[in-house]
């Protein structure tokens, strides 16, 4: 291969890698902005991804920690929509289209991140598209979103709630899940930051989100917010709890409607969470009647009416269950929804460090445990790792090369080592400050005599230190803090979904479900990261 030709497949192979960066930036901004255009990078990212997949010799399909519980998740979510006894193309659709979407982000997201400066440009995408989505809410807020025209609030129960904004999300539920998730991600990162503009900056942001946050008049979201703030603050750093506490005063004192909301969730007085529990009830009728392969992926919204035992109503379509934990159940089954809860609380842990200290170690031990009381355990264990590994040699031979690089063998005499190269010896005279040049003649470097001239390399100016703010050193942080904030912030990310998910399920909105899949997969990431600096 000519020297021009291998020049030309290099410069495709960065194009393609840049291209495959560039999408999923594309999605990280337009995710909770515009999801068809985030959902349309993905689509052009995994084309340019799986391109340089096979013609760069050099690129390595990696597993990420938690392949296995989301492959189950993917193939039983797929089997529930073939068994399931409603017959509607919808499902299928559903499947494909927003499932599909998730685990491509999850795809490219997991093979191609590899940097730290990768995860800084993602971080920057999402904060970016934050702001526009505060800036909008605020906007909502001021020149008006009435509640009651789209029924969001409970006239009885709140006569004096007028506003509730949503920004560029679907309803004011699922933009406080999206500002939580935010939140956690901007308090990880102020834990390692090291700069004092820098902590006033995500200080600002933080105020900015929570401000945005209450204007919502989310109770699920604010609750499960104050809960990651506690958890924290009591842990790691009492310092946090002031913070919320200073933030939460000045809301509260802005707006006697926020504490009124927050408190009526724990008197029931809303008729909102007098359906919840209704829709629960049903629910669990569901897993009752179907616990293994599930009602199907999508199908809660036409199979409820034969549960509805308590919204009487027949022009209200439930269209999920309103709770993260008994919707994935009632779906699709028990198995399918332990499989996608092993990936989920899996990366909260893995994000917190949690498995370091043997929480893995403890799962294995446990299941072994059950696995050995039983010989056809053990058989079926047996069988299970022997398919698994014969599928995944064969699936990752589809992305092996055809090609192997031929090394070209070069002999020792050919080669200047360093330590051949030290004019140490003759150049002990030392440099004066007129002159900066100094000569050396007929020195044996490799059996042969050369001549040489050093020259002295002037001081390099101290930097001078300036009054004013240098704002280009606001996002230069430190790879190794940076990583740790950032992983801290997806595990806490993860939480405050996992709270959220007790009165809620927001991940059946898509934007919601995307970015947890990218910071799924970023966690992923950064943990291989890691362990591969440590193993070097």
């Amino acid at each position: 291969m000519d020297r021009v030709s291998v020049f030309a497949r290099r410069r495709r192979i960065k194009n393609l890698e840049d291209w495959t960066l560039y999408a999923i930036l594309t999605e990280a901004f337009f995710l909770a902005l515009w999801p068809t255009v985030a959902a349309a990078a993905v689509v052009f990212g995994v084309i340019t991804w799986f391109l340089r997949s096979r013609i760069d010799s050099h690129y390595k399909f990696r597993s990420l920690p938690f392949d296995v519980p989301v492959t189950i998740f993917l193939l039983i979510g797929a089997a529930s929509v073939f068994l399931s006894s409603v017959r509607n193309f919808d499902l299928f659709y559903n499947y494909c289209s927003l499932v599909g979407i998730y685990a491509l982000t999850y795809l490219i997201v997991g093979q191609t991140i590899r940097k730290p400066e990768q995860v800084k440009l993602i971080a920057q995408a999402l904060g970016a598209s934050a702001v526009l989505v505060v800036l909008w809410g605020f906007f909502q807020f001021v020149f008006g979103v009435d509640a009651a025209d789209v029924k969001w609030t409970d006239p009885e129960a709140f006569p004096e709630l007028k506003k509730r904004i949503f920004s560029t999300l679907e309803n004011p539920n699922v933009l406080a899940g999206y500002l939580d998730v935010m939140i956690c991600l901007a308090l990880g990162l102020l834990t390692k930051a090291e700069l004092r503009l820098q902590k006033i900056i995500l200080i600002g942001a933080i105020v900015l989100l929570a401000a945005c946050l209450a204007m919502t008049y989310s109770r699920g979201a604010f609750i499960a917010i104050a809960v990651v703030f506690a958890v924290y603050g009591v842990l790691k750093d009492w310092r946090v709890l002031i913070l919320f506490a200073l933030v939460t005063g000045i809301i509260a004192y802005s707006d006697t409607n926020f504490i009124n909301r927050i408190l009526s969730a724990f008197t029931m007085g809303d008729s909102s969470e007098g359906v919840r529990v209704g829709i629960w009830v049903s629910t669990g009728a569901m897993i009752s009647d179907h616990p293994f392969a599930g009602i199907g992926w999508g199908a809660y919204q036409f199979v409820y009416p034969q549960y509805n035992y308590y919204v009487a109503d027949p022009n209200i379509t439930i269209y999920h269950a309103h709770n993260l934990y008994l919707n994935f159940a009632a779906e699709i089954g028990i198995v399918g929804a332990l499989a996608f809860f092993w990936y989920f609380f899996g990366t909260m842990f893995m994000s917190f460090g949690v498995s370091e200290r043997g929480a893995q170690k403890w799962f294995s031990e446990r299941l072994d445990k059950i696995i050995s009381s039983s010989e056809f355990l053990q058989e079926l264990s047996a069988l299970v790792n022997e398919k698994l590994a014969d599928f995944s040699e064969k699936f990752l031979n589809l992305f092996g090369k055809k090609k192997s690089l031929k090394i070209k063998k070069v002999r020792r005499a050919d080669v200047l080592h360093h330590e051949e190269m030290n004019f140490s010896e003759h150049t002990r005279q030392k440099f004066s400050e007129e002159e900066n040049v100094a000569a050396v003649e007929n020195i044996s470097v490799a059996g042969e005599k050369i001549s040489a001239k050093i020259i002295k390399l002037p001081d390099a100016p101290a930097e001078k230190k300036s009054a004013q703010v240098d704002w280009r050193g606001v996002t230069k942080i430190d790879d190794k803090k940076f990583l740790e904030g950032f992983r801290l912030g997806i595990g806490l990310a993860f939480l405050s979904i996992a709270l959220n998910g007790f009165t809620d399920h927001l991940l059946f909105n898509i934007p919601s479900s995307m970015l947890m899949w990218m910071l799924g997969a970023l966690g992923a990431a950064i943990k291989i990261n890691e362990e591969t600096e440590v193993n070097h």
